[in-house]
């Protein structure tokens, strides 16, 4: 059976993130019908749609010519929002005209799957309320404040809870579109795909790509104190309480801060920047990992090891061998 499916016209945003898509989607055929059968029904019949009749404009000056305006189509199988732009907020306003198109094609019986910040648009036409959703993990604090009723997990490279798909950041597009042929076209037609692609369809979490953001755009001057004084000495002994005496608050008022703050308590953002140093040096050099522990602070080789997994999704040595330098 095929699966029709709209691929928005995101306007202003980076012609990869539709056109990509869209291609991607319309590879998954071609691929099955060049190697596996020729006669075969196709999974998906994808068309580029756009708000209006007329050409999108997109970054750099390319131009993207959509095969139909929304308001001539009937509800699709399948919606598929593209990513925003990386200037989010002007590009959100911008294709903030989408959402009652999505929204009214959900209510008629349309999946939606969302790639990267293209969630914002799914929440914001309500799709997502009181559901788990996953986007660009840079995206992950700004799209929680915005949707407080959405569960987001940004750890995870794709949520599917039926009636909406999310997916992870940038050029996980791809890991999306197997995703996607799984679902609607079966397994070997993904599997094709994903060889065809080069794609890793098994990619599951976003951790290990995740870069640490020091969190510094707010106004706390009481957490702006005791974040310093982590960075200066990540891999000493001061504890929390040790902390909060520095700043001259209780433990528990200093907590409430930094959850007000950067939704972290103080003691994971100091695991946090110990293990990104730990990242570092397992990218940059090659000494032990046990060594890398004690000197960001870790004297136990296991508590090390389950914080780096817990944070990274990875083992120290599976991530350097991901990463690290080459032999």
């Amino acid at each position: 059976m095929t699966t029709t499916v709209a691929v928005a016209a995101l306007a202003g945003g980076a012609s990869i993130n539709t056109a990509g898509l869209m291609d991607a989607l319309v590879k998954v055929d071609r691929a099955w019908g060049m190697l596996a059968d020729p006669d075969a029904e196709p999974a998906f019949r994808v068309s580029l749609v756009g708000l209006r009749d007329g050409p999108i404009e997109c970054r750099e000056g390319v131009v993207m010519h959509p095969h139909a305006a929304a308001d001539h189509l009937d509800p699709p199988d399948l919606v598929v929002v593209p990513g925003l732009d990386d200037d989010l907020e002007p590009s959100f306003e911008r294709n903030r005209e989408w959402c009652p198109r999505i929204g009214a094609w959900h209510r008629s019986g349309s999946k939606v799957a969302t790639s990267c910040t293209g969630a914002f648009l799914a929440a914001e036409a309500g799709l997502l309320d009181g559901k788990q959703a996953t986007t660009h993990w840079i995206a992950a604090r700004r799209f929680r404040r915005l949707y407080p009723r959405v569960r987001v997990t940004p750890e995870r490279m794709i949520v599917d809870v039926g009636d909406v798909i999310t997916s992870g950041g940038a050029t996980t597009f791809l890991t999306l579109v197997v995703y996607l042929a799984e679902r609607f076209g079966g397994h070997d037609r993904a599997v094709l795909a994903s060889k065809v692609m080069l794609v890793d369809g098994e990619r599951r979490s976003q951790l290990p790509y995740v870069a640490f953001a020091r969190h510094r755009d707010h106004t706390d001057e009481l957490v702006h104190a005791a974040q310093s004084l982590m960075e200066e000495d990540p891999a000493g002994q001061l504890s929390v309480g040790d902390l909060a005496h520095h700043v001259g608050v209780s433990s528990r008022t200093l907590g409430r801060h930094f959850k007000a703050a950067i939704d972290e308590t103080p003691r994971r953002y100091l695991q946090t920047i110990r293990i990104e140093i730990a990242k570092r040096e397992l990218e940059m050099t090659t000494d032990p990992v046990d060594r890398i522990g004690v000197r960001v602070g870790y004297q136990d080789p296991t508590a090390f090891r389950r914080a780096f997994l817990r944070l990274t999704g990875l083992g120290p040595r599976d991530f350097r061998r991901k990463f690290g330098p080459s032999a």
